[in-house]
């Protein structure tokens, strides 16, 4: 049975996970409606700049905006949490390189979001027009990715290990595979066409969807790991696996 303090912690950490699933969907929708409406109108209608403006600043496939920060710094917590649990991990006599590891891709991954990075694979296009240019080498290098993090990750707690996965194949699913699904339906093409099209947006949305919800699990589930009391010596950080461990070792002991 959880203790009151870890209850309290477990409380306060999903209020926040709330919080933050519901300013990321608020986000993604206004900007997925406001682009849709700027593309599709004059722009000689009075506001349209004003329109214009905010819908850039909020469009999940925009660059360098807030939607591509906010996605970036998500990513990036769950990639510090992991960091966290490997330290403390460590510090518990426990093996650490696989969270610092795990940490690393969570970083690189935020650094995709918000520089865009995959899509500077579309230099090395290898005359696929079947979808977006860029997938026909990331789709490989995805997998080889992927295989490599499962490999690594055997050494980590085993409910962790189950939760990343779980979200890990949530935020595959829109980044690769809606997106080769988007590519699809538009034959390819990036142009402002295709980007103008409902099909588009709607798809944009469940990939950007999906993305934000695997991140989101990510962060939840490495959060989870962590138990965080304050005592009489100070702050005390350690994983739940040490808990769980100990409240075993006492079941057996009674």
């Amino acid at each position: 049975m959880d203790t009151p303090e870890l209850s309290r912690q477990g409380e306060g950490r999903r209020r926040f996970l709330w919080i933050a699933a519901i300013v990321l969907a608020g986000m993604l929708l206004a900007g997925l409606v406001l682009h849709f409406i700027r593309e599709n109108i004059d722009s000689s209608v009075p506001g349209w700049a004003l329109l214009s403006g905010t819908a850039s600043l909020l469009y999940a496939d925009g660059e360098a905006n807030l939607w591509a920060w906010i996605s970036g710094l998500l990513l990036a917590g769950v990639g510090v949490a992991l960091g966290v649990v490997g330290f403390t991990a460590r510090h518990e006599g426990r093996a650490a390189l696989p969270y610092f590891f795990l940490g690393a891709v969570a970083l690189e991954m935020s650094a995709d979001e918000i520089a865009q990075l995959h899509e500077k694979l579309a230099r090395f296009n290898l005359g696929s027009s079947f979808t977006f240019a860029w997938l026909a080498l990331g789709v490989p290098l995805a997998i080889a990715a992927g295989l490599v993090v499962l490999w690594i990750a055997r050494r980590i707690d085993r409910r962790l290990r189950r939760r990343l996965i779980v979200a890990g194949t949530i935020y595959l699913l829109g980044a690769v595979g809606i997106e080769a699904l988007t590519g699809y339906i538009v034959g390819g093409r990036q142009d402002d066409l295709a980007r103008a099209s409902l099909e588009y947006h709607v798809l944009l949305g469940v990939e950007e969807s999906l993305e934000a919800a695997g991140a989101l699990l990510a962060l939840a589930a490495t959060l989870a790991a962590l138990s965080i009391e304050r005592t009489t010596a100070g702050i005390v950080v350690s994983t739940r696996f040490e808990v769980r461990q100990i409240r075993r070792n006492t079941s057996y002991v009674d």
